[in-house]
């Protein structure tokens, strides 16, 4: 399976300066979030920002899992992640929201070290995502863009609906 997904890939750099840039978004809105409100929920299933940071965490090493086995060839098929059933198994929520963020920067780093050891080949690798469907590294990698302004944007609506709960219970 060396079939190229994309005609006309970016650049491995290419493709790791995005992916900073993207990452760049999600610390700006994580960093900036009042550390009052971090475990406070919009509602009973949606995700506090504490449990966005370790979701993020989780789905990081995920992927560094899946292009490991991707490139030793012992992890093809991947499945389809549960988030919700991952933030209540891992405690997501009673953990602390500083080490979250300090270890979505450590991974994050591993990820470029992984990215950065791959020959240009080993980005045609590729493997079936449950969701996805074919997904090669530059897809992953594109994948992964996404879901850090996806989960950016998912902290700056929970910002905005727990600060407007807060504001109705002290009227």
């Amino acid at each position: 399976m060396h079939q190229q997904l994309n005609e006309n890939p970016r650049r491995p750099e290419e493709c790791l300066a995005a992916l900073d840039k993207s990452y760049h978004v999600f610390l700006r809105a994580a960093s900036g979030y009042p550390r009052e409100l971090v475990r406070e929920k919009p509602s009973v299933k949606a995700f506090s920002a504490t449990e966005i940071v370790y979701h993020m965490l989780d789905v990081e090493r995920l992927w560094q899992r899946r292009i490991r086995g991707l490139l030793d060839r012992s992890l093809t098929h991947f499945q389809q992640m549960n988030p919700d059933k991952e933030a209540v198994d891992g405690r997501y929520n009673e953990r602390p929201y500083e080490n979250g963020i300090s270890e979505l920067t450590s991974a994050r780093t591993e990820t470029h070290v992984l990215i950065q050891s791959m020959m240009p080949r080993e980005f045609e690798l590729t493997g079936v995502h449950s969701k996805y469907g074919e997904m090669d590294t530059y897809k992953i990698l594109e994948t992964m863009e996404d879901h850090d302004h996806t989960h950016a944007a998912q902290l700056h609506r929970t910002l905005a609906q727990v600060t407007q709960t807060h504001s109705r219970a002290t009227l």
